[in-house]
């Protein structure tokens, strides 16, 4: 399916340079005269980075589609758009019907279409200029955003002129690729800048999030950049190809597009020279390679923190309604309260995996039909039922690709290359998102059956918590690095308490949770401890405290449930911040 799991690697890549970059920076980055350098930019842009999901746990939905999603897809779609406009500029938009032979077109037309081609370049390079914060968000989105829907009305102009100055009356003609790759192209200028007047609109009108990017972090502004990319590569490959075959160019597209999405149809443009099948080889994979990287992205990038923030908000709406049904909080820690936040925690993972199970089904189900709707239509010359529509988007959108229908009609071709570069990713998403319920299924059913019913929650939790470690790449490693150092600080601890004579005192003891912690840690682990766990750490946490009732709630801001990190990983953090303090009394005692 074009996705070799890169999400996590460009994810820790990001996070790893970011730290390093981070820590390389000078605090002071700002000019003579006052206003911010570039080295205090970068540094605010990796601080927000670090702010942006927690800032948008409390969004709304509609406000983090129209901040963050809407000038995502204006940045993936934006390079497809330009492609799609030099597409219609590659060949006549009319031909013979009798021997195929271009109809030349008026000069005023390709001066038009050029024009409209221009203006969405430039479109392009302020929108790229504005995620680099080359450029402010209120010069460049205004300019964006005029620049494309003059595109859009320079090529509509001649495409409704088709039937009217362009008609050849007495002359039997019919439309070519180019003029279909004229009306994808229009249809992608026309809705991209409304998209971004949705998210101007948000920021000034709403004021529901600053007027800029920022809600954007840095790997998800490169994914313009690898769009840009994968499309070059594709005309690339075409012109290369097509050439070596005597295609035209737009055959040659369409060959390359199912040739790199690996659907691999094969019977209509199969590579015949000895020369083309030798480029294959190293063409195929680094076009794979490139698309791939895009769909790890989306996925990984977009979706994944998406995910997040959904979880996260359904996790406070579960809180919110909970609170609410008490008359007043508890204080400190209780059981009913734990149990409780467990409810909440079981009930917002359900509502996470079925909402994006569903959601990226019905997409599925709704690029299938209705590609196959167009099919249908574009295909009619050669009689195409709707079932053998259905059976085309289907083979095609699993990337299985048989061959054994396939379109030939210059409709039909290039809205399979805009189809299918919007078809295959979402598959991979719904069949990822299937994964998660699946495998929800599959270990329950093996704790309920396999595992003894008096298997307590810790043991569960870390057993749980290393299969994520062990798929989790670079993240989980350092995780694991770090639950190994405090496994021996906790260790070293313990021993030097016990050569004091104080193996029994409050600091050899939370040593000794610290080291366990610390195992778990190391293991990759991702503990939903049980409540006997808590109680004992909490009372080392209170212990010789004035006030034992605890500094936090479970359903508060600042207990485990709200915290954005493990189980494991919170409790740690308290109990060496505990250990500190007790450390620091017996010095001073």
């Amino acid at each position: 399916m074009n996705d070799p799991g890169l999400e996590d690697p460009i994810q820790n890549s990001y996070d790893s340079a970011a730290g390093k970059l981070k820590d390389r920076l000078p605090e002071d980055g700002t000019k003579d005269n006052g206003r911010m350098g570039v080295r205090a930019a970068f540094q605010k842009e990796l601080q927000q980075d670090e702010e942006e999901e927690e800032v948008g746990f409390s969004q709304p939905n509609r406000w983090w589609f129209t901040s963050t999603m809407f000038p995502l897809i204006a940045g993936t779609f934006g390079p497809l758009a330009n492609f799609f406009s030099a597409c219609a500029l590659s060949q006549p938009w009319r031909q013979h019907v009798a021997d195929g032979s271009g109809i030349q077109d008026p000069m005023w037309l390709n001066a038009i279409t050029g024009l409209s081609l221009a203006f969405s370049l430039l479109a392009n390079f302020f929108l790229l200029a504005n995620f680099g914060h080359a450029m402010r968000y209120s010069v460049a989105q205004p300019l964006t955003i005029v620049l494309w829907y003059l595109s859009s009305i320079l090529i509509i102009i001649p495409l409704g002129m088709t039937h009217t100055t362009l008609n050849l009356p007495g002359v039997s003609y019919t439309m070519t690729q180019a003029y279909y790759c004229a009306i994808i192209a229009a249809a992608i200028y026309i809705i991209l800048p409304s998209l971004l007047v949705l998210n101007a609109m948000g920021a000034y009108i709403f004021q529901a999030y600053p007027a800029s990017f920022d809600p954007l972090t840095i790997p998800q502004r490169t994914l313009m950049l690898q769009t840009i990319a994968w499309v070059m590569y594709l005309a690339g490959g075409a012109a290369v190809f097509s050439r070596l075959e005597d295609w035209t160019y737009l055959d040659g597209v369409y060959w390359a597009d199912y040739t790199l999405l690996t659907i691999g149809l094969g019977s209509d443009f199969p590579p015949k020279t000895h020369a083309a099948r030798s480029l294959l080889i190293p063409f195929s994979v680094g076009g794979i390679i490139l698309i791939g990287l895009v769909i790890g992205s989306i996925r990984g990038l977009v979706l994944e923190r998406g995910k997040v923030k959904i979880m996260h908000r359904a996790v406070e709406r579960e809180r919110r309604r909970w609170i609410r049904k008490r008359d007043e909080p508890d204080e400190g820690w209780q059981r009913e309260e734990w149990e409780v936040m467990r409810q909440i925690q079981r009930r917002a993972e359900r509502v996470h995996k079925y909402t994006a199970l569903g959601s990226s089904t019905l997409a599925f189900f709704v690029l299938w039909f209705l590609g196959a709707l167009v099919f249908f239509y574009a295909e009619a010359p050669q009689s195409w039922t709707y079932f053998e529509s259905l059976y085309f988007c289907y083979t095609s959108l699993l990337t299985i690709g048989y061959g054994d229908f396939f379109p030939r009609s210059n409709a039909g071709k290039p809205f399979f290359v805009i189809w299918s570069m919007i078809a295959v990713p979402t598959v991979t998403i719904v069949i990822s998102n299937v994964g998660d319920v699946v495998v929800g299924w599959v270990r329950g059913g093996l704790m309920w059956t396999v595992f003894p019913k008096t298997m307590n929650e810790h043991q569960q939790g870390v057993d749980e918590g290393k299969e994520k470690g062990e798929g989790a790449g670079d993240q989980a490693s350092d995780v694991q690095r770090m639950g190994s150092d405090v496994e021996h600080l906790g260790e070293a601890v313990e021993h030097a308490e016990e050569k004091r004579g104080r193996g029994g005192g409050l600091g050899a003891r939370l040593a000794r949770e610290i080291t366990r912690l610390g195992q778990d840690a190391a293991k990759g682990g991702d503990a939903d401890y049980a409540w006997e766990d808590w109680e004992k750490w909490l009372g080392l946490l209170g212990e010789g405290k004035e006030d034992k009732s605890g500094e936090w709630t479970w359903l508060g801001d600042e207990g485990p449930l709200l915290s954005g990190v493990s189980e494991t990983q919170w409790m740690l953090s308290k109990l060496c911040e505990r250990l500190e303090e007790v450390l620091t009394e017996e010095l001073d005692s």
